[in-house]
């Protein structure tokens, strides 16, 4: 491909189905001009830097064992050809095949392609092709470009095709295609090319083998018995095991009988097949397409007389198929949007970015000296780059000592038997794979999570029995330690012949990540319930995130300014940190914790025999590894911060403060004195430095940042030493993605997170007109869910800055840039009209409101609610022991023939929640041989939701039986959330909580709580009851709330009210925007309004008073005049147009009967408030709108 359409990104972008080989180009002076397009998945390239240029690129393809290559060449007319052929025979010399084609656009002229005399650049050219041994396809027989000019048909052959000798008995049927229609002046050239290589040979490259969406379960079930029956693998020949051997091959076995069953009843993954055809093609454009190429073929054989006129139909026809192309694709870009709505706002972006982007592949590597290594070195470079040895010969004594008593310990850990308390229960491992999903890659067996899940659920006891004989031996199975490394290439880097520009993702088997996943949870549980990990990590923590350690380390920044003081932050950087982490010091660190012997065991021998397996530029690189966490992996970040937490705890002490997320390390100290704050941070760094020179890892002073932030005018300065190195300041430091700066000001942080929206958002949009199109809906979906969420990351930290005019500038140039492209309106309509048109809320606006739902989540509280507080998750280390969790069940019940099936005898108990007026009750009714024998009622403070009304309910119903002392009965609700909720092992809601644990204590007794979920309002007796007592407590009973805290939903929706409120004042205190204030004086109601109206441009002029009339148009000199041709004195706005203009009178009077209603000024905003009134209206203001447009000759950019 020669000269492709590259926009203002100077490189060409064909979204993630094809594979572009091309020199990525940022400079529009000089864009690419010369790519191949990869269109066939199954094909293997490398991309070799030294290959690729903007003029002429360069790629060995593989197909299977065959090599080939294929360079693609824009010679430029104006260009110097000497150094354009020097570069092509650069390129084809340094190919490893002798296989080679080369295709492009020559520019030149020469009778050995068809031409009729040689110029100088074609004769350059065959000199070239002489030298290299190539052969010419070309036939001459046919033009390769033509274009009409003036009703003149203009041809040439400047496209030529090469090969060399070896290749060319392989290439047959070359040809100038008139049928391979394009809206290129340039001709396409097809070809065949027979390879040696058959489909079967061409491998896939992923470690999925099963497409498990076509899998037969129960033949599976099936198939698996007979397999684990012939294999002879039991319960009770597996509870025999008694060495480490035996369990590698039980493991190996059960594997093996999977993959069996597998392979007899679960399709394998085939080749992606190339679909060639776009999704928006269709029968209606091939037969256009055909009807295009049937009238290009006419005006050769057309008289004179009737050229003219033919040549005129085939340009017709060529629009209407452009045309048709356009409504086509933009019609698929909106059916494939609105199908990913049905899922999650975050999945429906995430699908729309990777449809519109790049597929990044491959690329050799260069070594330090920039010399390009092979594929062979470039996997093994990225191999140990991301897995390097743990060299013993540069321990220090102190390191010794550690390696020394960590291999005692293990030793002496492995030779004493281990009592196992705790067994791993069905219901820990059914969770793990409950929460697994399947769409992740596996390891390198192939066998997915619901390929896994539906092995144990077969028979759960083998597996289970697997798990604990594993716990039991202190025993880490080794083919469950094995693996495949993905490489995945960082975004945005400059330079990805670095390995440093990949991150290794390990894929690692689904049954050995659930091992893993159980001694996490157990290990985590012990730590967090005896609180030994510093509370100062917040990365890979329950209920911590990025925002809270960005929000208090600005409270930091903020308290120490308050008591005018010098704040410095210091942002540490460990190089390396996951893949050097030291599994001695590791191992050392939970011996400390004193942590469970038998997970003891387990870990020690996760952490030994290690092995990876890197695939990279078609090359399998096996190394045994003996440090650092696989990225991936379940465990690696909780051993990851078990390392770091030494550290953590011994700077707690220190007059600084000092927090990390996962491997970034932060300190923050304030003090008057500059001397005493260089002593303070210098005294921590030597601190940090050490610590890591003990436990094997570097910190870099060239990556370490510094900034100070004070107000004060004169200060010390202090110079900070790290391992001798001095620190140098920075006038801002970047924190887990907020940008902190000296002025604390954020505008340097609100710069790039608006840069990066808009450059978030460009990225889809430029892919989407490019295939799709883009219309106002799908703008603002993409607004909402990748610009809003790019703007409020850490709202809470930075809201205060938008009391800064220029602050709200930039958010509201954002917004109005944004609500200008949803609602399709003229550049020059307010912020005010567009964001409400838009129904979007000012950026300024929703700052705030994060920042204040974020704060309320920290116990700030609501001044409407005094002494009240925002009902929280409990901590995860109050549930119970993960082995003592219950995994309750219920059952279903849809009428009164399910309640006579209940066969016990025991006590059925009917709950229900309401809520009424703003008034919350909740209810119990005690039923006993079909008569009510007790019923409860109780009230919530009226912020309460039904769900927590339901939760009371059951929890009133629970307390009740067990008061009584009466162990078992039946419990009947409506409310499928809440009884979830309750069966849920690991809910933390605090109601819920309270249920499992005086389910518990029932349960002690022996006894038993039976759940059903009852249809709603289905005729029963005792539901019906039940909802009529929650009635009667929401209503008419007076008495104490027993339960007053409020949900989050409440919270937010209190917030969201009082944004409401002054987006509202900011509404009507706008100078501007009074057309739109016509139409909608209230934006509750507009909002309501507006999501029953589709929003186009035309209905953005109705609204706003911004388009084709002459009132608009005079101010920008596109019209002589400002009135309306009705009347010399009346300028033609859109209020007059629609309400006094006397040529639309007949119109206006029948749209006014139809509505019983006269159109005037004032009754604009009630009827756009009446549904009926409101459709006729608007069909009648875009009858007369679009008059007016054609009039006065605007177009409406729809």
């Amino acid at each position: 491909m020669q000269e492709p359409y590259v926009g203002a990104k100077a490189h060409l972008t064909v979204g993630s189905q094809y594979r572009v080989i091309q020199k990525i180009s940022h400079d529009l002076t000089k864009p690419v001009r010369s790519a191949i397009v990869v269109t066939d998945p199954n094909i293997q390239f490398i991309m070799n830097p030294s290959m690729l240029t903007e003029d002429i690129v360069g790629v060995e393809l593989r197909i299977g064992n065959y090599k080939i290559g294929f360079v693609s060449i824009y010679l430029h007319e104006k260009g110097n050809i000497e150094e354009d052929l020097s570069t092509l025979k650069r390129i084809v010399e340094a190919m490893n095949t002798e296989d080679i084609v080369i295709g492009g656009d020559a520019n030149a002229s020469s009778i050995w392609w068809g031409c009729k005399a040689d110029d100088k650049r074609g004769a350059m050219i065959m000199e070239t092709v002489a030298e290299l041994n190539l052969e010419i396809l070309n036939t001459g027989k046919y033009p390769t470009f033509s274009v009409y000019r003036m009703g003149t048909l203009c041809s040439s052959i400047i496209d030529i095709t090469t090969c060399t000798t070896s290749v060319l008995h392989k290439i047959t049927n070359w040809r100038v295609d008139d049928s391979f229609c394009t809206i290129s002046s340039h001709k396409p050239i097809l070809y065949n090319l027979s390879t040696p290589s058959t489909s079967e040979e061409l491998e896939i490259n992923s470690t999925r083998k099963y497409n498990t969406r076509k899998a037969n379960w129960n033949n599976f079930s099936n198939e698996l018995e007979k397999a684990l029956h012939s294999n002879n693998i039991t319960q009770e020949r597996i509870a025999k095991i008694k060495t480490k051997q035996e369990i590698d091959e039980i493991v190996n076995e059960y594997t093996e009988s999977i993959v069996t069953a597998c392979n007899k009843v679960i399709p394998k993954i085939e080749r992606k097949r190339v679909n060639r055809a776009a999704k928006w093609w269709n029968e209606e454009l091939q037969d256009k397409k055909k009807e295009m190429i049937r009238l290009r073929r006419r005006i050769k054989n057309a008289h004179q007389n009737r050229r003219n006129y033919v040549i005129e139909q085939y340009l017709q026809a060529r629009d209407i198929y452009k045309k048709s192309i356009e409504d086509a694709s933009t019609k698929s870009w909106k059916d494939l949007c609105t199908k990913e709505q049905k899922e999650s706002i975050w999945q429906c972006t995430y699908r729309i970015l990777k449809i519109c982007s790049n597929r990044e592949e491959d690329k050799l590597l260069r070594n330090q000296n920039g010399d390009i290594l092979t594929e062979k070195e470039s996997a093994t470079l990225l191999a140990e780059t991301f897995f390097p040895k743990d060299n013993t010969s540069t321990d220090t004594e102190e390191q010794k000592d550690i390696r020394t008593e960590t291999k005692e310990f293990i030793m002496q850990l492995n030779s004493q038997t281990t009592e196992i308390k705790r067994s791993f229960t069905r219901v820990e491992i059914q969770q793990i794979f409950k929460n697994m999903e399947p769409k992740k890659a596996p390891g390198d067996d192939g066998l997915t999570s619901d390929i896994c899940q539906e092995a144990y659920s077969n028979n759960p006891e083998v597996l289970r029995t697997i798990y604990n004989k594993c716990l039991e031996l202190g025993y880490f199975p080794n083919n469950w330690k094995k693996a495949t490394i993905k490489v995945i290439p960082k975004p945005h880097k400059e330079d990805y012949t670095q390995p440093k520009a990949y991150r290794p993702i390990g894929l690692l088997p689904v049954f050995g990540k659930v091992l893993e996943k159980l001694f996490t949870n157990r290990v985590q549980w012990q730590l967090g319930k005896e609180n030994k990990l510093s509370r100062r990590q917040y990365g890979f923590t329950p209920q911590k995130s990025t925002e809270d350690a960005l929000y208090d380390t600005i409270t930091l920044i903020r308290n120490g300014l308050h008591k005018k003081e010098i704040v410095i932050l210091v942002s540490l950087d460990i190089e390396g940190a996951f893949d050097n982490a030291w599994w001695p010091a590791i191992i050392s660190e939970l011996r400390k914790k004193q942590m469970d012997t038998a997970m003891l065991k387990l870990i020690t021998s996760y952490l030994s025999n290690r092995k990876i397996s890197l695939k990279y530029a078609g090359q399998n690189v096996s190394l045994p590894t003996d440090k650092g966490c696989i990225q991936g992996s379940t465990c690696g970040p909780m051993l990851w911060n078990i390392l770091l937490d030494s550290l953590l705890q011994a700077t707690e002490n220190l007059a600084v403060h000092v927090q990390a997320f996962a491997d970034d390390i932060l300190i923050v100290a304030s003090n008057k004195d500059g001397q005493q704050i260089e002593k303070d941070i210098n005294d921590a760094l030597k601190l940090i430095v050490k610590w890591g020179q003990k436990h094997k890892l570097k910190f870099a002073p060239h990556k370490t940042q510094a900034t100070i932030i004070t107000k004060k005018l004169k200060y010390h300065c202090p110079r900070l030493l790290m391992d001798q190195v001095t620190l140098t300041y920075t006038d801002q430091l970047k924190v887990l993605g907020l940008i902190i700066d000296k002025n604390l000001n954020f505008k340097p942080h609100l710069d790039h997170i608006c840069n990066k929206a808009v450059s978030l958002y460009k990225t889809v949009s430029r892919a989407a007109r490019a295939k799709w199109g883009l219309n106002s809906d799908i703008v603002r979906t993409i607004y909402l869910a990748v610009v809003e969420p790019t703007v409020l990351y850490a709202a809470s930290c930075w809201a205060e800055a938008t009391e800064k005019k220029y602050v709200q500038r930039i958010l509201n140039r954002l917004t109005r840039m944004f609500s200008i492209r949803i609602c399709k309106g003229h550049k020059t309509i307010s912020l005010v009209s567009g964001a409400l048109l838009a129904k979007i809320i000012p950026l300024a606006l929703r700052v705030k409101e994060n920042a204040e739902i974020y704060e309320i989540k920290r116990g700030k509280p609501i001044e409407s609610l005094p002494g009240r507080h925002l009902e929280t998750k409990i901590s995860p280390y109050n549930l119970p022991h993960p082995s003592l969790r219950q995994q309750r069940q219920y059952k279903f019940i849809t009428n009164q023939e399910d309640i006579d099936k209940i066969c016990n005898n025991w006590p059925s108990i009917y709950t229900d929640g309401s809520k009424i007026d703003n008034r919350v009750g909740a209810a119990i009714s005690v039923w006993q041989n079909e008569i009510e024998i007790k019923n409860i009622t109780c009230t919530l403070e009226r912020y309460c939701s039904v769900y927590q009304a339901e939760l009371v309910a059951i929890h009133k119903a629970v307390k009740y039986m067990l008061d009584k002392k009466c162990y078992k009965a039946n419990i009947l609700s409506d409310s499928r959330s809440a009884i979830m909720t309750i069966c849920n092992p690991s809910s933390l809601h605090p109601i819920a909580a309270e249920i499992s644990s005086n389910l518990s204590a029932i349960e002690s007794h022996d006894g038993k709580i039976e759940f059903y979920w009852i249809k709603a309002h289905c005729g029963l007796k005792g539901n019906e009851r039940a909802d009529e007592l929650a009635k009667y407590a929401a209503t008419k009973k007076k008495q104490r709330a027993i339960y007053d805290l409020f949900p989050l939903s409440y919270a937010k929706h209190l917030t969201r009210n009082n944004t409401l409120l002054k987006w509202q004042h900011k509404y009507e205190e706008a100078a501007t925007s009074e057309t739109t204030k016509t139409f909608f004086p209230n934006i509750r109601v507009a909002y309501k309004i507006l999501k029953n109206i589709k929003i186009t441009n035309i209905i953005t002029q109705l609204f706003t008073g911004h388009g084709g009339n002459k009132a608009y148009l005079f101010r920008f000199k596109l019209s002589s005049s400002p009135y309306c041709t009705c009347d010399d004195n009346s300028p033609q706005t859109v209020e007059h147009i629609i309400i006094d203009c006397p040529r639309f009178c007949t119109k206006r009077y029948e749209c006014e009967c139809s509505m019983g209603m006269t159109i005037s000024k004032q009754n604009l905003c009630t009827i756009m408030e009446d549904n009926d009134c409101r459709s006729n209206f608007l069909n009648f203001a875009l009858l007369v709108l679009k008059t007016m447009n054609k009039e006065n000759g605007s177009t409406i950019i729809d």
